[in-house]
């Protein structure tokens, strides 16, 4: 079962079943870490804004011999194979070996996501260390079993389930976020506060004029929400890691917008969506669905409503009005499924149940609907 631990300074989720892993809120420093690592061969693939704005990587480099930086750019665009063979073929230059090298990934969700598939595959799996440095990446990607790269205009159409990972989250890192990437974690944090943290989601309507400023995030109440998104986010992980089973909660939030995210960064005269505006958008449409069918009361669904427009998630987007590109993403969903819907809506804030019987019509209601607020 999932265990939380607590001492003076950090917090560690130890996973066990079947697999073991730790997520860890250090406030020492990523620094810290990385040079007190025993070892004579540290390969960190680093963003190159995080780079330029936190010196003291470099000043590591320069202390360190044993310590190569690999500035890695990486994003939604450039997320593909062609990168992961760029990256393979660093490991294969530095000589990683197997188990006593260090191997991290410092930067956003992407670079974490594309580091961690090229270590599950090279000699068919190493040890890698996750360091995210936006909000999104401490409550979602850093801690997800799974990797991928896009493919054929997928997202994360290829990759794996890679267990051998651990995460240190250095809040200091978030330093010179804007409100955008801020914004982004909150998508996924109020994603899994709606569908499965009643108590995360009062948090949240207590600290609302707080939550985008970064310094929030550097102080107690701030951890402790970070604290509550990624154990509720764990705890639907430690039991299904390889997803054997395709009803999970957590799918809230990446039934009808995956393909719209995609689609946003090729259309000329659309707007990209990011991810956890994306994530943010299918919940509230989902939430809708709910209320169409009277499963959730509409005191909740009001509520939900409420909270999402705290925030600028860009819900004007007109890429949101295609309702045949969400059909389109709902479908394919579907069949990652196993060819069943297995949507999950909330019945009321931080309860869920799932629907096998979805029709276009009622999705275009839906969405009619929710354009119309």
């Amino acid at each position: 079962m999932l265990k939380k631990i607590k001492d003076s300074n950090n917090v560690f989720f130890v996973m066990g079943m079947n697999y073991e892993s730790i997520v860890k809120i250090d406030f020492r420093s990523s620094i810290d870490f990385i040079e007190n690592y025993k070892t004579n061969n540290k390969l960190i693939f680093i963003d190159p804004i995080v780079l330029a704005n936190q010196p003291g990587f470099l000043d590591m480099e320069l202390r360190d011999q044993s310590v190569t930086l690999v500035p890695t750019n990486i994003h939604e665009t450039s997320k593909n194979l062609d990168s992961t063979t760029a990256i393979l073929k660093i490991m294969e230059d530095k000589g990683i070996g197997r188990r006593n090298e260090l191997v991290c990934a410092v930067g956003g969700g992407a670079l974490m996501d594309e580091v961690s598939f090229a270590a599950s595959i090279f000699r068919r799996g190493i040890f890698v260390t996750k360091i995210p440095t936006t909000l999104l990446g401490i409550v979602d990607a850093s801690i997800g079993i799974k990797t991928g790269v896009n493919f054929e205009g997928q997202r994360n159409r290829l990759g794996s389930y890679h267990f051998d990972f651990d995460v240190i989250i250095d809040n200091s890192l978030l330093n010179g976020l804007g409100k955008g990437m801020i914004r982004q974690g909150l998508g996924e944090i109020f994603k899994i506060a709606v569908i499965k943290g009643k108590n995360l989601f009062e948090k949240l309507w207590f600290n609302i004029n707080e939550l985008e400023n970064i310094s929030f995030y550097q102080g107690d109440q701030g951890v402790d929400i970070m604290t509550d998104a990624i154990e509720l986010m764990l705890e639907e992980l430690h039991s299904n890691p390889r997803e054997t089973n395709l009803k999970r909660c957590v799918d809230f939030g990446h039934s009808f917008c995956p393909l719209v995210e995609m689609e946003s960064l090729k259309r000329k005269n659309s707007k990209s969506v990011p991810h956890g505006y994306a994530v943010a958008y299918d919940c509230v449409l989902t939430a809708t669905i709910s209320r169409n069918r009277q499963k959730i009361a509409s005191e909740q669904y009001l509520k939900i409503m409420d909270l999402y427009r705290k925030f600028d998630f860009d819900f004007g987007n007109e890429i949101y009005r295609d309702n045949n590109l969400l059909w389109a993403s709902f479908l394919e969903l579907t069949k990652h499924r196993g060819y069943q819907q297995n949507l999950p809506i909330p019945i009321e804030i931080g309860k869920y149940d799932f629907i096998q019987d979805l029709t276009f019509e009622e999705l275009v209601k839906a969405n009619t609907s929710l354009c119309q607020k």
